[in-house]
This record gives C-alpha cells, sequence and structure tokens, in this order.
C-alpha cells in the first residue's frame, strides 16, 4: 500500500497522468481518430468502474475481521481509479471534476476525502490491530 501511495505522490508531482493523456490524445489526432474517441472513453470507463466495484468487495469480503485495513485499502484502491478516471478524461466527467467549488476544483476533495478515508482507515487498523 505505502508503494502505492508513493506511486499516486511521484504521479501528482510529475503529472503523469497528464503525460498518459496527452500520448493517447496525439496518437489519437495523428491517426485521424480523435474525434471518434467517446464511445471508447465511455467503455473504459465502465470497465473501470466494474473493476473498482469488485475491488471494493473483495476488500471488504477479505478484509472483514479488520474494517480499518479493508478501509485503507479502499481508499488507495479508489485513488488508483481516480487516477485512472482523470486520464481517460472523458468531457462530461471533466466537466464535474473540474468544476470550482469555492477554491478549489471538485476533484481536489476527492483526492483528500480518499486521503482522509485512506489514512483513518490505518489509523484505525493501527489502534485495533495493537489492541
Amino acid at each position: 500500500m505505502a508503494a502505492v501511495q508513493l506511486f499516486l505522490l511521484l504521479d501528482m508531482a510529475f503529472d503523469w497522468r497528464w503525460k498518459i493523456h496527452d500520448f493517447f490524445g496525439q496518437d489519437a489526432m495523428n491517426l485521424g481518430v480523435y474525434g471518434e474517441r467517446r464511445p471508447p472513453q465511455v467503455l473504459a470507463l465502465l470497465v473501470l468502474f466494474g473493476v473498482l466495484a469488485i475491488a471494493t468487495i473483495w476488500i471488504c469480503y477479505r478484509f472483514r475481521g479488520r474494517p480499518g485495513l479493508a478501509m485503507a485499502v479502499t481508499g488507495t484502491v479508489l485513488s488508483v481509479g481516480l487516477v485512472c478516471c482523470e486520464s481517460i478524461s472523458y468531457h462530461y466527467v471533466d466537466m464535474i471534476f473540474y468544476r470550482m467549488v469555492g477554491y478549489v476544483m471538485a476533484v481536489s476533495l476527492v483526492w483528500i476525502g480518499l486521503a482522509l478515508i485512506t489514512c483513518m482507515g490505518a489509523l484505525l487498523d493501527r489502534r485495533n490491530h495493537r489492541n
């Protein structure tokens, strides 16, 4: 879990998800299919959401005796899913993610929420596991 969180930190520092997005976008433009990207994006998002749902259910089942650990791992998996969702960059999802809520973008609030879920889960697991 620490390695995944380190990867997420490096992704934010070096904008890897946007480099991936730009690579595929440029490739699609060179092939002349950039305008036809919406159906594959929707399919990719549906597959991503399905994988995340199955992963979350499996994590809850696998760590049913350790709810804090399940919470921390789920927060991490959903954070990876958010990176993937941002990389897919479907226009209507982007409209929601990048809308300003006060002085911050909505996606920032999602990142903060997932970080809090991960941290609180790790704290809860440490407290319960120590006892």
